[in-house]
């Protein structure tokens, strides 16, 4: 008997290794299953994430174009445009947005943000796109009628883009502003001035942030945050004063 027991468990004992090594590989290939199935859940909803966040961003958009829109509308005609093209190398000089003369959109008329912040003008245009300079661009130069909305006397200058610091922008008024303070500008909000036949009146341009003096203490320039998201441009509008054939 104990012969036979002797001889059951050498048998018994490799068989159930074995058993027990057949049933390990069926749980490791469950278990990898598990894991790629896993994976595969974790991607969808990854997507589906990525897919609502541009959603709520659009919407987000959409909401602000609309409400400069209505804000606008018995003022300026609007023209919806979205950004199809931005070189990195002319980052803050030129975009190309997707609307051209067959949507009634000509040379020289402004292009602001969502929010109805100027962002530039347009310049080329063909029937579906066409080229826009931004405000902050220093090749071309031509600069934006603008004026100093918060100030006492809200003087006048002209904006063009920054040659010392990429992507703000350098005021420099017209005249003279003796002995004002720098407290009486910095915060304040500028806008274009409408003295051009290119941008209309009340566009907000952006913040002062430094000023610069003259001689004999008078203020001589500026520095200007754009209040337009420049970086992140991918909806505007092309505007001009309703009821005008040209802007």
């Amino acid at each position: 008997m104990d012969v036979e027991n002797t001889v059951a468990g050498w048998i018994y004992r490799p068989v159930s290794k074995i058993t027990g090594f057949f049933a390990g590989l069926s749980d490791m290939r469950s278990m990898y299953q598990e894991n790629a199935q896993l994976k595969r859940e974790m991607q969808k909803y990854q997507a589906l994430r990525a897919e609502l966040s541009d959603a709520e961003a659009e919407n987000q958009r959409l909401a602000t174009m609309l409400n400069f829109y209505n804000r606008t509308n018995n003022t300026l005609h609007e023209i919806p445009a979205a950004v199809v093209g931005r070189e990195p190398s002319e980052w803050n000089s030129q975009l190309t947005i997707n609307v051209g003369t067959a949507d009634g959109v000509q040379p020289n008329m402004a292009v602001v943000a969502p929010d109805g912040s100027l962002v530039g003008r347009v310049d080329t245009v063909a029937a579906h796109s066409a080229k826009v300079i931004l405000i902050t661009d220093t090749q071309v130069g031509d600069g934006v009628a603008a004026l100093v909305e918060a100030a006492k006397s809200q003087p006048f200058a002209v904006v063009t883009g920054s040659g010392a610091s990429a992507g703000e922008l350098a005021l420099d008024f017209l005249g003279q502003i003796v002995q004002m303070p720098a407290s009486e500008l910095v915060g304040d909000e500028v806008i274009t001035s409408g003295l051009s036949n290119v941008f209309p009146r009340g566009l907000v341009i952006g913040t002062i942030t430094k000023v610069q003096y003259g001689a004999h203490n008078t203020v001589k320039s500026a520095i200007v945050q754009p209040a337009a998201q420049m970086d992140y441009l991918q909806d505007v509008f092309v505007v001009r004063q309703s009821g005008s054939g040209t802007p």
